[in-house]
């Protein structure tokens, strides 16, 4: 699989600035790692993800969202694109040698039935490559932390659950959690590690408010820049910057998301 260059230039000029800081420590992750085909997306979205980051077409993505699924085809960053859940793909078993899932498990109430059919649609030795919430990444915010350092323990214990709902995260573990999680539904933990620091986290948490922008236009339009030529030259210094601040965050000791590579063996 190839991967595109400019990775971060690229996601700036078409997406909020947290959700391309925090899409490219996953895209240098990804790069580390093999992609062999075929490969299955579970949870494409607009599939803006797999147009920056890829340099190829992927075979198949699957999304419940028709709406989402009508603008990733638009990108024509895939052969084949499904409109379904999770844990019920129509592929037979051991279909794909490579199955990724980027920051979607979460949103998930019932997540085991996911992992089990993606374990029945991997062949022997494939890869499952996920990305998801730390148990850090909601105390990772900013409202908490100035809740704690003052002694506001409560009310912060009711800001992080606000929060959880907000973005609807049903499932944020420790890297012990997920990687239980992954065996009990028949996967070998091949590497798990954390990643985005609790700087690039909070740097991401204060910039969310300004995106409200993006976010109505996202509502209306289905896109979340509608000029994204001139936003690429808008952005080139926040492109340069954040390729400082981002430096080393796609591992780290006790970041606010993990990444899990697991095999079926």
């Amino acid at each position: 699989m190839k991967f595109n260059e400019n990775i971060l230039e690229l996601y700036l000029s078409v997406a909020p600035i947290p959700l391309a800081f925090e899409r490219f420590l996953e895209a240098r992750i990804y790069q580390r790692h093999v992609f062999r085909r075929p490969i299955l997306d579970i949870g494409t979205g607009e599939g803006l993800f797999a147009k920056v980051v890829f340099g190829e077409r992927i075979e198949t993505g699957i999304d419940p969202n028709p709406r989402e699924l009508a603008r990733a085809r638009e990108f024509q960053a895939y052969d084949e694109l499904i409109e379904c859940k999770g844990d019920a793909i129509d592929k037979p078993d051991g279909y794909y040698n490579t199955v990724f899932s980027n920051s979607v498990l979460e949103h998930i109430p019932e997540i085991e039935p996911v992992f089990r059919e993606t374990h029945r649609l991997l062949a022997g030795n494939g890869k499952f490559y996920v990305t998801v919430p730390s148990h850090r990444f909601d105390e990772y915010t900013v409202v908490n932390q100035a809740l704690c350092a003052i002694g506001l323990h409560g009310p912060a214990g009711k800001y992080r659950s606000f929060f959880n709902r907000f973005w609807r995260h049903y499932h944020c573990y420790t890297p012990e959690g997920w990687s239980s999680l992954a065996k009990r539904t028949g996967f070998t933990v091949s590497e798990i590690h954390t990643y985005s620091t609790k700087r690039i986290c909070l740097l991401n948490d204060f910039l969310a408010p300004f995106s409200i922008i993006s976010f109505v236009i996202k509502k209306l339009t289905n896109r979340w820049v509608l000029f994204p030529g001139l936003r690429r030259l808008v952005m080139m210094p926040v492109a340069m910057a954040g390729h400082r601040l981002l430096k080393g965050g796609d591992r780290t000791p006790d970041g606010g998301l993990v990444f899990m590579e697991l095999t079926k063996a």
